[in-house]
């Protein structure tokens, strides 16, 4: 029972068929993951993807120069490693568990006969991928304006997954200097100026494990104009 109630609160299974949740219940397989451990690796086979069941991970990538960018977090329920399950290439990023993390890890060979058998998941699966198209063009537009901008839309993005997700206290994003440098790929002194310029505009509150969002739905009114020398 718990399993079906995982699979039903998962974005690929809304709106499926009874049947539909109890074939999937038997083939998927539970994992658990300390915080610290990856959950999948970049660069390594993409055999099979994981519905997250509980917790939060971290997708990061290592670029030219092993360099570290942290493409952003992922709270349950959600889902990792379709990609590269579809596309059937090797993992393009890692996903690390930040918390305990539970998981339902399905196989290829399985989720291709769900896919085949139940279009409705094939539906969810298209409407995931459109979303995650959009918010990837709307980082974009962010990111190439400003570091105050970039930020803004870090921690609005942050705060709506977490409203979703049912976490307590929404509001405190549980985001150090470093974790925000990673995620920007701006210097400690431009995040440290850009921080500072938000607190002074009420709009947040800095601590060193946390970024207190003081008035969340302000963050899409945050000034983008000036461009700033990063």
């Amino acid at each position: 029972m718990a399993r079906l109630d995982d699979l039903k609160r998962s974005p690929l299974f809304q709106q499926v068929p009874e049947d539909a949740l109890r074939e999937a219940a038997q083939i998927v397989t539970p994992r658990t993951f300390r915080p610290g451990e990856l959950v999948v690796e970049q660069d390594a086979e993409g055999e099979a993807l994981h519905l997250i069941t509980a917790g939060v991970v971290r997708v990061s990538r290592i670029s030219l120069g092993s360099r570290e960018r942290v493409l952003g977090d992922i709270y349950a329920p959600g889902v990792v490693g379709e990609t590269a399950v579809l596309a059937r290439q090797d993992r393009s990023a890692s996903v690390r568990a930040l918390t305990p993390v539970g998981t339902l890890m399905l196989h290829r060979e399985h989720f291709e006969t769900i896919l085949r058998r139940h279009p409705r998941v094939l539906w969810n699966l298209a409407e995931m991928l459109a979303r995650r198209v959009t918010f990837l063009n709307d980082e974009l537009i962010a990111f190439g304006l400003n570091t105050e901008a970039a930020l803004a839309h870090v921690f609005a993005n942050l705060h709506q997954q977490r409203v979703a997700a049912g976490v307590p206290r929404p509001q405190e994003l549980p985001l150090t200097a470093a974790d925000i440098m990673a995620r920007t790929s701006s210097s400690r002194e431009t995040v440290s100026r850009v921080l500072k310029k938000l607190e002074a505009q009420r709009l947040l509150r800095v601590t060193p494990q946390a970024v207190i969002l003081l008035d969340p739905g302000a963050l899409d009114h945050v000034s983008i104009e000036a461009a700033e020398g990063d």
